[in-house]
């Protein structure tokens, strides 16, 4: 927002003049002045600082947007059970349905850095809720293509919905986590834990619910059910109360990352969506020096870019811990089912389906664990890393077990569940930490402006990370398990986790070095 054409002088001549401050929505760094007569319609500063987010709006707004994570997550996994015979019986090949599954997670990983750049730009509930209509949209009518008879249409029509699907889905993912990094600024990781948690727990009952409307109603009732109920939540988020609700939950979270500067006398205009800090002729801080740091927030803002951001060795390093976390969990998906059943250990798919409940279920939990010690303690994140990579290698060392064990350690239902609960505690660990890790490094260490548009970037590398393991973890997983065995595979992926492992090592190490630890 451009500087208004009314002259310091003018307003030195009024005594009962009063310049202001006025920030835009979409960019806090940005000012103009305004006299007080301009200023009179607007909410006293105390009415902010004195009247913060009650109890129940914090708690509305967590639970919201937790509920739309559960049922995105629903909606990933709800056809698992169901969606490859039906695909067969059309005539499409076990490549080609793959190949719609693999889908979702390539487009998420194309496009979440776009969308997580471009979030700014739009206000957080609005961007969430159209994502949220548009991926409704697409579900339910992913459940009408059971009527179609012809391969060819069937095929290409369930990719299309499903590239429109991963589209809204991604919209509202990085939009909606980049507003709690604002919202929450001192809350940041047990806010993204509480949000994974309750995606790990809609991945859990996904393929449990969508195989009991399966069962019910035929095809198109999962689909058809959970489409309607993301689309509500949709509505629910664009709604006017809603966006007054986040608008204010975004201000605080800004004021709160101000550190204090300039909030003395503090006053918001709902209706233009503005930030007002008035300043008394009489002020320590002048004009000319408030005009100038805006200038230089300004240039900062300016460069706040993609290739900026990734040109971080440390945020490379945590995004790789990200992509092998979830790479695991494709692993599993892939190889587990199979070791299962030709190795004799149980012919029932009740308890294979158990076991990814397991693994499902220590991710979820676990992961407001870690979000709560991440947040308390943040000087601490590569060792709790650290401690997540070792246990993800002790349950890869007795998962096969690995080819050196085998004459030792005998697999059975019980080890096996006891290793999936030991990857989703570890799991959880190094995501939580690693997207955490990222944020504090590109906010404290490299000076990036604690802004929507910082956070888009951290959250669409978080989800795009995640999009890539998820896509490459059941490749690695088959390939693997094509040209050797299960054990063989394990220890490859057991490898791989030895090499996070080092890494980690040697970051922790280069920090106790060189820097001392910051706590935020």
């Amino acid at each position: 927002m451009p500087l208004a054409s009314e002259s310091a002088d003018s307003i030195d001549n009024t005594s009962d003049h009063v310049q202001s401050l006025v920030y835009d929505e979409n960019n806090v760094n940005s000012i103009t002045i305004i006299s007080q007569q301009q200023s009179d319609n607007h909410h006293s500063n105390n009415d902010i600082k004195n009247n913060p987010l009650t109890s129940m709006q914090t708690k509305f707004i967590i639970i919201l947007l937790a509920i739309c994570n559960f049922f995105i997550a629903n909606g990933v996994s709800l056809q698992g059970p169901f969606f490859p015979r039906e695909a067969e019986q059309k005539g499409a090949t076990p490549l080609i349905y793959s190949s719609i599954f693999a889908i979702y997670e390539l487009v998420m990983l194309i496009t979440s850095f776009l969308f997580g750049n471009f979030s700014e730009k739009f206000k957080a509930n609005r961007m969430s809720g159209l994502g949220l209509i548009m991926t409704g949209l697409a579900t339910t009518a992913f459940g009408f293509i059971t009527y179609l008879n012809v391969e060819i249409e069937f095929v290409i029509i369930a990719f299309v919905l499903r590239i429109i699907e991963s589209l809204g889905a991604t919209a509202f993912a990085t939009s909606s986590y980049s507003f709690i990094s604002v919202c929450f600024p001192d809350r940041t990781a047990t806010m993204f834990a509480t949000m994974e948690m309750f995606f790990g727990l809609g991945v859990i009952t996904g393929p449990v619910i969508g195989g009991f409307l399966y069962n019910y109603r035929g095809f198109l009732l999962p689909f058809l059910t959970n489409g309607v109920i993301i689309g509500i939540f949709g509505v629910i988020l664009i709604s006017g109360p809603v966006e007054k609700l986040f608008f204010r939950g975004k201000l605080l979270g800004q004021l709160n990352m101000q550190n204090g500067q300039y909030l003395d006398n503090t006053i918001i205009n709902d209706e233009s969506n503005t930030l007002i800090v008035p300043i008394n002729e009489s002020s320590e801080t002048s004009t000319s020096e408030i005009q100038n740091s805006s200038i230089t927030n300004e240039n900062q803002e300016q460069q706040v870019t993609l290739g900026r951001f990734l040109s971080s060795t440390i945020v490379l390093i945590d995004s790789f811990i990200i992509i092998t976390a979830i790479t695991l969990m494709g692993f599993n998906g892939a190889t587990l089912e199979p070791f299962i059943r030709h190795q004799g250990i149980s012919n029932q798919t009740l308890y294979t389906s158990l076991m990814f409940v397991a693994l499902g279920a220590s991710y979820s939990f676990s992961a407001l664990f870690w979000g709560k010690i991440c947040d308390r303690f943040p000087s601490f994140l590569i060792c709790f890393a650290i401690a997540g990579s070792i246990i993800t290698g002790v349950g890869l060392l007795l998962l096969g077990p690995v080819p050196f064990l085998t004459s030792k350690i005998q697999p059975k239902l019980w080890t096996i569940c006891i290793c999936m609960i030991l990857f989703g505690i570890g799991t959880s660990s190094k995501q939580v930490s690693a997207y955490t890790h990222a944020l504090n490094h590109t906010i404290k260490e490299r000076k990036f402006p604690a802004n929507q548009k910082t956070y888009g970037l951290i959250s669409g590398m978080f989800f795009s990370c995640i999009s890539f393991g998820g896509f490459i973890g059941p490749i690695i997983g088959g390939s693997l398990l094509q040209w050797s065995d299960f054990h063989y595979a394990t220890l490859v992926m057991f490898i791989i986790e030895c090499i996070v492992f080092i890494i980690l090592l040697f970051l922790q190490c280069f920090y106790a070095q060189h820097f001392r630890p910051r706590q935020s």
